[in-house]
């Protein structure tokens, strides 16, 4: 079984830099065979982890699955595969965490994504039907269901969420508490989103290292994307 995104950051030194990539899978045949004849090259780059994207409501299901089966079995690259939750059942978000489980793949990005753009955001929302409405669900299903076989990664944003709010008015803090929901459900690292100013987010680690209302911030990985 493949190293976990965690085990492999804690065998790192202090002072060990690293990186990781992260692939798209292409929507044409021409980006598909661009794509693959380049992964070769970019993993001799010896990237700790490479992480592959799930369009919204499983709409790259297969390609998502077959580029992450591709990096983690074929190039021996620690893989971590998206995997978002917007109009997805139960028996879709199985099929795909049982075939991440076959392709030896233990590394899951657990995010709520976006609905496909023909679709309306409410629609998932107030669908009853709907089983998974935001990520700290999904993260709740797959430890019930698979207990500790996967390494769970969640997002946090440390300039603040930007959907539903002015610029103005991003605030960490007013994310704070979706954050810690999704940590204590079983979540093993985070993967923030994209920032410009560091001291945002040296403040935002230091607010993760001190919080109390969290059970597991010494074991907590905390990876940055600037």
């Amino acid at each position: 079984m493949s190293l976990s995104i965690k085990e492999k950051v804690k065998n790192l030194g202090a002072e060990d830099p690293f990186f990781s990539l992260e692939f798209f899978p292409p929507k044409t045949k021409y980006g598909v065979r661009n794509l693959y004849a380049r992964l070769g090259r970019m993993s001799a780059l010896d990237p700790l982890f490479v992480t592959v994207t799930w369009g919204a409501g499983g709409s790259t299901a297969e390609k998502t699955l077959e580029l992450a089966t591709t990096c983690q079995s074929e190039l021996g690259l620690t893989t971590c595969m998206h995997l978002t939750c917007t109009n997805m059942t139960k028996e879709l978000i199985d099929d795909a965490l049982e075939k991440a489980k076959q392709a030896g793949i233990v590394n899951i990005l657990a995010l709520r994504g976006d609905p496909p753009r023909d679709q309306d955001e409410e629609l998932n929302n107030s669908n009853p039907s709907s089983e998974f409405k935001y990520a700290v669900d999904l993260v709740r299903y797959i430890k019930k269901n698979h207990g500790d076989y996967f390494c769970i990664g969640v997002a946090a944003y440390p300039e603040g969420h930007v959907e539903g709010v002015d610029d103005s008015n991003q605030d960490f803090n007013t994310d704070l508490p979706f954050l810690i929901e999704k940590i204590n459900a079983g979540a093993d690292f985070i993967i923030t989103q994209l920032f410009y100013e560091v001291d945002k987010f040296i403040e935002f680690e230091k607010i993760i290292r001190n919080c109390e209302e969290i059970k597991n911030k010494d074991e907590l990985i905390i990876l940055p994307v600037s």
